[in-house]
């Protein structure tokens, strides 16, 4: 994992390489093994090492090919390499191996603006290409690495982070209201919006051509809904997926020097530590986070039941050693952003570790509900085609002594699609909402204001987001790929990038590699779901894999109790805090419902329900980057390792 950065003028004027000076010291946590430039007439290119691979620590980026034609700078790790060369080899070749640079660049040679789509991995790229007097770049098809950009005809700019397209000096700070807006609704809808109005991001699967005609975007990859793939039994369906999965962790496992991985105890990162374990070599590092002094969260016992199987190397994080509230405006130097992750800081202690240990790889188990699917979509498609006993079967099994009741469910779904007129359905559902029967989630308080909603037409928005929504999919599989396929996702994964770049550390995510995606989305539904259970397809491919103890878990522990005491232990009181942001935060924020959503926190912190503590979290995290956004000098950037 490295960054990368560039400008360019397509009106010919010179490249200002003291400016790319200013791109590269912006996120220069990321080369902490090097860095490199290269610059022609009216275009500088920019690269900062981080060597996570055998191959990169030959590397020499920006990297040029005949004669200065070709100049490439990529953050990358291309994992069908042997394909590539095989497919890629120019006579007799005695030499080491190319690197994952020179792959990328002798693909743009060989296949020009499709190249993208014979490179199976993790990157981002741009190609200086002078022959035709253009810059070409390019992002993975799932997102992984991230590549930010801002475009003001004739000048192009771009990094790896916003911190990077933010120091040219013609870049503007002025906020994206609908991005601040959707961030405070609780909807995503878009992959190419950021906090900023004049910096974008490329899209997952697309690439950019920059010229004298301006920039054209388009998709070279689109992830579509497979056919449902027919195995005939729970064992091949196992089978295949285990192989698959195996492949996803080998690929990643590629590393300069030892691989860790992250180990929660559950069934995500227990899978993930599991299979790596079981390729491996040697002994595997894990990093962990324990509670031992919040019994309900503590995840210790499930952590010893995968180390209790295996050589490892455990290392244990304390998850009460940070400071929320005091930590967050170091975080928002990197992410230039109200970040998704409720605790940053509890991020940064398991990045730190894996550092201290002398890695600079870990596997992350980041999307595993997402790709292998708890299947929420299955009762909605039992209720639509009045398979009554099956649905009943169903919520009896996911929802045992919990809230919504399974008969409160079962209620909300037949009056919805029973035989009832849709008006007599919905009144009543009304009426059983009205005597207290529960029957789906209560509403988080609404945080933003009746200004920004206006301005940003928020209605609208929030009737697209519901149709785009998960839940509003009339399949199981629809469902699945549009959780899979939402809009959230690539930002989350830059963000989980940046946050381990700070500790020159990179994560990789075998869940999102695209075979495992689509293999997972061709399984039927009663393949992913069976009783209420969902992400069988875990449980039933690696049997003989994980620990019992695991692979039976249907259990997840709440986050809130971890968070209610990040807060309320911090050395700065949550109250003061969100007052002293209230100029930051009115141009944006209801002020009435946020007082009054932190004043319940504030009388009785561990009562507090789930939508108060996000909706105070959404206040602090939207309050320090607006105040480090308008005030940039106000913070230092977190001290990077050394």
């Amino acid at each position: 994992m490295s960054g990368i950065a560039g400008l360019y003028h397509t009106d010919g004027r010179p490249a200002d390489r003291h400016v790319l000076r200013r791109l590269l010291d912006a996120q220069s946590h990321r080369g902490p093994d090097g860095e490199g430039r290269w610059d022609g007439s009216s275009i500088a290119l920019g690269h900062l090492a981080l060597d996570t691979t055998p191959e990169a620590r030959r590397e020499d980026q920006p990297l040029t090919h005949s004669g200065d034609d070709l100049v490439l700078t990529a953050d990358a790790r291309i994992d069908n390499r042997d394909e590539l060369t095989s497919r890629l080899k120019r006579g007799r070749d005695d030499g080491p191996p190319a690197t994952d640079a020179e792959l990328i660049l002798r693909a743009y040679r060989r296949w020009g603006d499709e190249s993208p789509e014979h490179l199976r991995g993790a990157f981002a790229f741009a190609i200086w290409d002078a022959s035709r007097n253009r810059l070409f770049c390019a992002r993975d098809r799932m997102g992984l690495r991230p590549l930010h950009y801002c475009w003001s005809e004739p000048h192009f700019v771009f990094g790896s982070e916003i911190n990077a397209v933010l120091a040219h000096p013609a870049v503007s700070r002025e906020i994206n209201e609908t991005r601040v807006a959707d961030f405070l609704a609780r909807i995503h809808l878009s992959k190419e919006y950021t906090f900023y109005e004049d910096i974008s991001r490329l899209p997952p699967g697309h690439h950019a051509v920059i010229n004298r005609a301006g920039m054209h975007t388009s998709a070279y990859w689109t992830l579509t809904l497979p056919d449902e793939r027919k195995l005939g039994s729970d064992e091949a369906y196992g089978e295949a997926f285990r192989e698959v999965f195996a492949g996803a962790i080998k690929d990643r496992l590629r590393a300069n020097g030892d691989a860790g991985t992250f180990l929660s105890g559950g069934l995500d990162s227990s899978s993930v530590t599991a299979m790596a374990h079981k390729i491996s070599s040697g002994p595997l590092h894990t990093f962990s986070v324990t509670h031992e002094q919040i019994p309900e969260v503590d995840e210790s016992a499930y952590i010893r039941a995968v180390l209790d199987r295996g050589d490892y190397r455990p290392h244990l994080v304390a998850g009460g050693n940070h400071d929320l509230l005091a930590d967050f405006p170091g975080h928002l130097a990197s992410q230039q952003k109200a970040p998704l992750a409720h605790t940053p800081s509890l991020m940064q202690l398991l990045h730190e570790a894996v550092h201290d240990a002398g890695l600079n790889v870990v596997l992350d188990g980041h999307g595993g509900d997402e790709v292998t699917s708890h299947g929420h979509g299955y009762p909605r498609e039992l209720a639509r085609n009045r398979r009554w006993g099956a649905l009943i079967q169903d919520l009896r099994g996911s929802l045992q002594n919990k809230d919504p009741s399974w008969p409160g469910a079962f209620a909300a779904y037949w009056l919805r699609y029973g035989r009832l007129p849709n008006r007599i359905g919905t009144g009543l559902l009304r009426l059983l909402q009205s005597v207290g029967l529960s029957v789906g989630k209560r509403e988080p308080p609404r945080l933003i204001s009746a200004d920004l909603a206006r301005r940003t037409q928020m209605a609208d928005r929030r009737r697209r987001h519901r149709r785009q929504a998960p839940a509003a999919a009339p399949t199981e599989r629809q469902c699945h790929f549009r959780q899979v396929s939402g809009t959230m996702q690539p930002g989350a994964l830059e963000e989980l990038n940046q946050m381990a770049s700070l500790r020159s550390v990179e994560p990789r995510f075998p869940f999102w590699d695209p075979r495992v995606v689509e293999f997972c989305l061709s399984l039927p539904s009663d393949v992913k779901r069976t009783r209420g259970i969902g992400r069988q397809i875990l449980r039933s491919g690696l049997r003989t894999v994980l620990p019992e103890r695991i692979r039976a878990r249907t259990d997840k522990s709440e986050f809130r109790p971890s968070v209610i005491q990040a807060l309320t232990r911090s050395s700065l009181d949550v109250q003061t805090v969100i007052e002293g942001m209230e100029d930051a935060l009115a141009p944006y924020v209801d002020m009435n419902v946020a007082r009054s959503t932190t004043d319940r926190f504030a009388q009785d912190p561990s009562g507090a329900s789930p939508a108060d503590v996000v909706s105070v979290l959404q206040l602090l995290r939207l309050g320090f980057f607006r105040i480090k956004s308008r005030n940039p000098k106000d913070y230092q950037e977190p001290q990077t390792a050394s």
